[in-house]
């Protein structure tokens, strides 16, 4: 029950307070994130109720600090989650526990704990499955927004570094994510070549 209300929280705020511009880390990608959690989280039999609600809570909450500010939105979607999961009847420990999973998502992703280990998985799912070009596509409408990018040659070297420097944590994710995931890289390193 505390779960399932917390988690409405959480896409209530992003859904009344994320800009339009973002439109990778939108309720979409929350909602994304939540789900492949919820399945990797099993596939890895994470079978402790507490531990599930702690890798859900923190699905919900890792990308909400971008209501308050781009920079460091780890930090602020922790912060956001101090306060809020309190009234959910969250205790100390378990708040501290999904704090530590949002932070692991920082890029680079660092987790140290399994929960945190399906989180980031959970977080970076996109990278090796047959939607990739499609979510990709909507990561770089915001890059160009925010102006950390400025033409797709630019975009399509950042995904080759970033795919290099990536690697799933849990077995799972391993062994479903990785053979697509590298079918994705090698579309990308082709469409560079193709630019010359």
């Amino acid at each position: 029950m505390q779960l399932d209300l917390a988690k409405q929280h959480a896409l209530n705020i992003l859904e009344k307070s994320l800009p339009d511009y973002l439109t990778y880390h939108c309720i979409g990608h929350t909602i994304d994130v939540y789900n492949e959690a919820e399945r990797i989280a099993k596939a890895e039999k994470v079978d402790s109720r507490d531990d599930l609600t702690i890798v859900l809570t923190a699905a919900a909450y890792h990308d909400i600090g971008f209501v308050v500010s781009e920079l460091n939105h780890e930090q602020q979607s922790s912060i956001i989650a101090m306060n809020d999961l309190p009234q959910f009847e969250y205790n100390d420990l378990q708040i501290n526990k999904i704090c530590e999973l949002i932070m692991a998502t920082k890029i680079p992703q660092t987790p140290n704990s399994h929960l945190a280990e399906i989180l980031c998985d959970a977080d970076l799912d996109y990278l090796g499955r047959t939607d990739f070009e499609t979510i990709s596509a909507t990561l770089y409408d915001e890059f160009l927004y925010r102006k950390i990018v400025t033409d797709v040659v630019a975009w399509n070297k950042i995904q080759i570094n970033f795919f290099n420097s990536h690697h799933y944590f849990t077995k799972t994710n391993y062994q479903l994510r990785n053979l697509q995931k590298a079918i994705n890289l090698k579309k990308i390193i082709e469409t560079v070549n193709a630019y010359g």
